[in-house]
């Protein structure tokens, strides 16, 4: 979907829905994965957890409005961030989801899969990395372009390995401000790779403590904590 305006995303909030680290109650939290990305020129949800129960609880808590999603967008086909959208299917019938690989079970919940393979633009300056592989999962990321600061990187798992997602980003579409999500445990060597690129470092749930310690004490001014209902507002 092309802008056809010429204009472009000049700030984006990312609120997680869900994170394995728990938020304060009455939040309450599991092992998945979730966040309302919203931005000036529109709203995505990435990944829905696993528990269609806690999603639904964390969006009330967090005064979430799904009717300003636009699309949907789904890493890869784990429980741990589609469990939840049982539940979005419900609310949000008919819901375009972006998903990397065709699947029956969003169709079977009311909701629209469409799998790019390619990476392309899905949004204003939203772009797919498109289908890439690695310990047998095929996985797609979220960049998405602020406007004077670079790309915001949202990962799943990771499971094609972080750096090559970030070095992917980073050949193809330009600087990248910020890299959030589940980086799949990374060695040190992943994580120095990546802070070649990326002025910010948030790595959250599958990532692990030791990868949060050691970009925490060797990057302190790249490092940023997120858990369960964390906002970040870009630009910092």
């Amino acid at each position: 979907m092309l802008d056809i305006n010429g204009l472009m995303v000049k700030w984006i909030k990312l609120t997680i829905i869900n994170d394995n680290e728990a938020g304060p109650p009455p939040l309450v939290n599991d092992w998945g994965w979730s966040v309302y990305v919203e931005t000036d020129r529109w709203v995505i949800l990435y990944d829905a957890d696993t528990d269609p129960r806690i999603i639904e609880n964390n969006i009330r808590v967090l005064r979430l409005n799904l009717d300003k999603v636009s699309a949907a967008f789904l890493s890869h086909y784990h429980v741990d961030h589609y469990g939840g959208f049982s539940y979005i299917g419900k609310v949000k019938g008919g819901l375009i989801v972006y998903v990397p690989v065709n699947d029956y079970i969003l169709s079977k919940w009311g909701l629209t899969p469409i799998v790019v393979r390619e990476q392309r633009e899905i949004m204003s300056d939203a772009i797919t990395t498109g289908a890439m592989h690695g310990m047998g999962v095929t996985e797609h990321s979220l960049a998405v372009k602020l406007d004077g600061y670079g790309y915001v990187i949202i990962v799943g798992c990771s499971h094609p390995g972080i750096d090559k997602i970030v070095g992917s980003i980073s050949k193809t579409l330009g600087h990248v401000y910020l890299v959030i999500g589940g980086f799949h445990a990374p060695s040190k060597n992943q994580l120095d790779e990546i802070a070649k690129s990326a002025d910010y470092i948030c790595p959250t749930h599958c990532s692990g403590n030791e990868a949060k310690y050691y970009v925490a004490t060797k990057y302190p001014n790249k490092y940023c904590e997120a858990k369960t209902g964390s906002i970040i507002s870009l630009p910092v």
